[in-house]
């Protein structure tokens, strides 16, 4: 059986209207432009976070798919967090930086993979600077409170025994 042509004239209709009704927003409001404009200049604001932050080892990225990559820092507090984070598992350094953006500035990102200290970013084409300022004002704050005591080591580590025990509470009831 042809299928090409029960696809083409089938109720898809609807699907292929939305998809050139997005290429022509796309278009018309030069989104592809400004991914490229407000990615570069996202990039370029978030480099200049390195000269202040050290545990920023990489700031890449192609319009607005940006990637932030994390490494060891060179100060001895910032060190000792980093490797406790590490030794507990490799993957929840990301962590601490996505959670306290969440939850105190109400900014989604992304862990980029498993057991990787890279932080992704995609914000939507429509960004202006007003909302690039807002979340390298964001992100500056997350890795400044890094450096403090108790920090947000501490507040990551009291969220996961809560969770841990809200958890092992929850199944001690389901087998009463």
């Amino acid at each position: 059986r042809d299928w090409s042509s029960d696809v083409c004239s089938s109720d898809l209709n609807l699907a292929m209207a939305c998809g050139l009704a997005s290429l022509h927003i796309t278009e018309k409001e030069h989104l592809v432009e400004n991914a490229a404009l407000r990615g570069e200049q996202l990039m370029s604001k978030l480099r200049a976070l390195q000269e202040k932050h050290d545990v920023i080892d990489e700031v890449r990225g192609k319009g607005l798919m940006i990637a932030i990559e994390f490494k060891e820092p060179k100060s001895l507090k910032l060190k000792l967090a980093w490797k406790a984070i590490h030794a507990m598992d490799k993957g929840l350094f990301p962590q601490m930086i996505v959670t306290p953006l969440l939850q105190k500035h109400r900014i989604l990102s992304q862990v980029a993979a498993h057991n990787s200290d890279i932080v992704k970013i995609l914000p939507p084409l429509i960004i202006g600077e007003k909302e690039i300022d807002r979340f390298v004002n964001a992100f500056d704050d997350v890795l400044g409170d890094l450096g403090k005591f108790p920090g947000p080591l501490w507040d990551f580590g009291q969220n996961l025994v809560k969770t841990r025990s809200e958890e092992h509470t929850s199944e001690l009831q389901s087998r009463q």
